[in-house]
């Protein structure tokens, strides 16, 4: 049902966006000023779209289930009792094996939302508390997350470089670019993964999920951590064509992602084998959710600012 090209370089795509998130939240925490402001922006940006993507997922496989396209799960029988691991972004934690219902993408989130924790304590934080509280959310986490992040805090750490030379740059870039496509014409990443797993003895494959092919996510993470920093400095003018499209895909990339999977289910079982239909009204239904809570995302903000300035007005009395 889904394209192979998209299954292929599924895994490949997140840790690009682990990058470009470092990058970004990194450069929103500066914005942001206060951790305050930096836990409501993120918490409403978050649960905007992950919120109504749970929900969607869940209807989807109920009605996938009924009518015998989709397996039951313990999950579906139980959704209460999975909702609060899926909505706490605990599911990959130490060895814990959850995905949310039938939506396996969900995965990344529950790793870049205790980034965020992570590094919003680091980097608004002072004095000795800042290292416990950071130490204590690491050791929460576990071995799965602690390999990833340091892909995640190499795109924060783009924020302190200088901007080099156009040409220099341009150099950098091409370069990069070259190692990128040899790196995945000589499928060198599987090899350095299932040396790892050799050496393991199995464990990785069969303990880190997501987390198995951590040398080869490295491999991939420094080349595009490379070509993102090249980028910045390389003048790319014509770029300034594609800006409006890429405006209005950014804006709906986050439904695109935690929904893609629900609304693939979806219309493949109610139009089996039409790819192109498929795609068109997976697309659609992309958009809509997009629109309707991507940018509303301000009335979830109000209602985190009121509760906690309730739970301020608590500790005051």
């Amino acid at each position: 049902m889904i394209a192979p090209i998209f299954s292929l370089y599924a895994h490949s795509a997140v840790i690009v966006f682990f990058v470009l998130s470092g990058f970004l939240i990194s450069l929103a925490a500066q914005r942001d000023g206060s951790m305050t402001e930096y836990l409501l922006n993120r918490a409403s940006r978050i649960y905007s779209v992950a919120l109504p993507a749970m929900l969607l997922t869940w209807a989807v496989d109920r009605f996938l289930i009924d009518n015998g396209t989709l397996g039951s799960t313990y999950q579906h029988n139980d959704p209460w009792k999975y909702l609060p691991l899926f909505l706490s972004f605990t599911n990959d934690f130490w060895f814990l094996s959850e995905d949310a219902f039938s939506n396996f993408p969900y995965w990344s989130l529950c790793y870049e939302v205790w980034y965020y924790i992570a590094f919003g304590i680091l980097f608004f934080g002072s004095g000795p508390w800042r290292w416990g509280l950071a130490v204590g959310v690491l050791l929460l986490m576990g071995p799965r997350l602690w390999l990833l992040w340091p892909i995640w805090l190499a795109g924060a750490h783009l924020r302190k470089l200088p901007i080099l030379s156009v040409t220099i740059s341009r150099l950098i870039l091409l370069t990069f670019c070259l190692g990128l496509i040899m790196l995945k014409a000589t499928d060198f990443e599987n090899t350095a993964n299932n040396m790892i797993n050799d050496w393991t003895s199995g464990f990785a494959k069969e303990h880190l999920r997501y987390s198995q092919d951590f040398l080869g996510d490295y491999l991939f993470a420094i080349l595009i951590w490379g070509i993102i920093y090249a980028a910045r400095g390389s003048n790319l003018t014509f770029l300034i064509y594609f800006r409006k499209p890429i405006a209005a895909m950014a804006s709906i990339s986050f439904s695109m992602y935690l929904t893609h999977i629900p609304l693939f289910l979806l219309f493949g079982a109610l139009f089996p084998k039409q790819r192109a239909t498929i795609g068109i009204f997976s697309l659609g239904g992309i958009v809509v959710f997009g629109v309707i809570f991507e940018r509303n995302k301000i009335f979830l903000r109000r209602f985190f600012e009121a509760v906690l300035n309730y739970g301020r007005l608590i500790c005051l009395r």
